[in-house]
């Protein structure tokens, strides 16, 4: 770096770039500041000029005609691609991230009265660089304003290529090196979310395309349109189904965070309030630990106060004092096995026969019960009851969103299981209640239409053991379990999967209930 006469000789390392120019341009302003007309015309040249290259980037710091002329510059530093961000410790380098845009370095200059022509002094420069710190003091060394200020720029610009790994130690920042690499992270994300919010986006619920700052970003980093997001949030709020606020994006589906939903749903609107009260619901009702005091609700009025059980099942009501079993409900029973559903529907059953109140109470609790028992099941997980309607035996949890299958209560992913078990897809009830809606589809066919189905998820190998050649068109038929009565689904052709013998229509039974003939189920 040229130092200019009279400057105090400072430790580069040891202070700050700005206490730095300050002490060098106060050794130019003891120059005098008196310049010649040529040189005042040339510097004014040169700062109109590098106004209109670098625009908004550059700063004059000295008032008009005030000498030396002090100005300051953002200078880009480019990156080609991630640059991952390592901290040296005693232990060795930790990473702290991956950045793909640094901020710009500072270039701060003092121009010398007599400036461009030559004179006492050379020009005061100063070099600021966030991602460097310290060390940006050796790169001054190396630059030059002979060839005037533009060209000292492009000097500086090739000056500060960036590694792929960029390693903060200690001595090159007066802090920790974590701080600065948070104040790099920040940065990038800053950069990218002003870029992004400038480029052309797309909904994923109505595929239209609008620029970024006229839509929403999710935290997970995809864009969704206002009205769109504003729409599912409300919807879903209204219908108390918060666990269905998640990114409309199908390989994503990450929850909407708070900052989200204050931009969709305002931030006092009651919308937003009953989705804080839904979501710590939500969250209390997944905990394994947490029931709820039967007592405070015996009413049903809705007064569910939370309570944590051991891992006994004890769990006392604060606000009643009642000490219960957290599976049964019942009052708390050490040492003693929970009432079965039997039971205890006999217990309310010889209470509602009495009269008043409690009679009353118990009768309107024993007809919610056979209720649930005849319509619900319990998720294997949370063991929150589950009511089914319509549709296949492949049910998902509302609570804790796991799938398991209907009919025998194991949790389950794709279809595979009713592909290789026992378990029905579909029921005989469902196959009726789809053959009135449609009036064309008979049993026989939905059978068929659901073994096409499920062959997909079959393993190969296991297929081929489970498969049998019709007798008739040579298709491929899968058994259903172990039962060796098959129907064809290309022919409908009824034949047996141990002898291959075609069956007739309604005496399918005669061949298996013979004595000495082929058994209707078996491995």
């Amino acid at each position: 770096m040229a130092h200019s006469e009279g400057s105090p000789e400072l430790g580069s390392a040891d202070v700050p770039a700005a206490l730095r120019f300050a002490h060098q341009v106060a050794g130019l302003r003891s120059l005098g500041s008196t310049a010649e007309t040529e040189a005042e015309e040339g510097q004014k040249q040169e700062i109109e000029s590098l106004e209109l290259i670098f625009e908004e980037s550059l700063q004059i710091l000295s008032p008009e005609g005030e000498r030396p002329v002090l100005f300051q510059l953002q200078v880009p530093v480019a990156v080609d691609d991630w640059v991952e961000l390592l901290i040296e410790t005693g232990d060795g380098q930790v990473p702290a991230g991956a950045v793909q845009a640094l901020p710009p370095a500072l270039l701060r200059v003092a121009l010398p009265p007599h400036y461009p022509l030559e004179g006492p002094s050379a020009p005061v420069l100063v070099v600021e660089v966030p991602h460097l710190g310290a060390a940006a003091t050796e790169l001054e060394s190396h630059l030059s304003v002979e060839s005037g200020v533009f060209d000292l720029v492009e000097q500086l610009k090739e000056e500060l290529a960036v590694p792929s790994r960029l390693v903060l130690r200690q001595e090159m920042f007066s802090e920790d090196p974590m701080q600065a690499a948070l104040r790099l992270l920040s940065h990038d994300q800053h950069v990218r979310n002003e870029r992004r919010q400038q480029e052309t986006q797309v909904c994923p619920v109505c595929f239209d395309e609008l620029q970024g700052s006229r839509g929403v970003f999710l935290s997970c980093g995809h864009f969704g349109c206002r009205d769109c997001l504003q729409q599912m949030a409300t919807l879903h709020t209204s219908e108390a189904d918060v666990t269905a606020l998640r990114c409309p994006v199908p390989d994503c589906r990450e929850c909407f965070d708070m900052g989200v939903l204050r931009q969709l749903l305002g931030s006092d609107s009651e919308l937003l309030q009953k989705y804080e009260e839904l979501s710590l619901k939500h969250c209390i009702d997944t905990m394994e630990d947490v029931v709820y005091c039967p007592r405070c609700d015996l009413e049903g009025g809705g007064n569910r106060v939370p309570c944590i059980q051991d891992e006994d099942h004890m769990a006392c009501c604060e606000v009643c004092g009642f000490a219960f079993c957290g599976k049964c409900r019942s009052a708390y029973h050490p040492g003693a096995t929970c009432t079965s559903a039997d039971d205890r529907m006999e217990a309310l059953e010889a209470r509602a026969a009495g009269k008043g109140r409690e009679a009353a109470a118990a009768r309107s609790e024993l007809l919610t019960l056979r209720h649930l028992a005849k319509t619900t099941k319990n998720c294997p997980k949370c063991n929150m009851g589950i009511e089914k309607t319509d549709g296949c035996s492949k049910v998902c949890c509302t609570n804790c969103k796991i799938y398991f299958c209907w009919r025998c209560g194991k949790t389950i992913t794709g279809y595979d299981h009713f592909a290789t078990s026992e378990c029905r897809l579909f029921d005989d009830e469902e196959i009726r209640r789809w053959n009135q809606q449609v009036h064309h589809i008979d049993k026989a066919q939905a059978r068929a239409q659901e073994a096409r189905f499920l062959a997909q998820f079959i393993d190969p190998a296991q297929m081929w053991q489970q498969a049998r050649e019709c007798p008739r068109c040579r298709a491929a038929v899968v058994r259903d379990g172990k039962n060796n009565h098959l129907r064809c689904y290309a022919c409908m052709t009824q034949f047996c999967a141990k002898c291959f013998q075609i069956l007739q229509k309604g005496k399918a039974g005669e061949h298996f209930n013979k004595l000495g003939s082929c058994p209707q189920h078996s491995d």
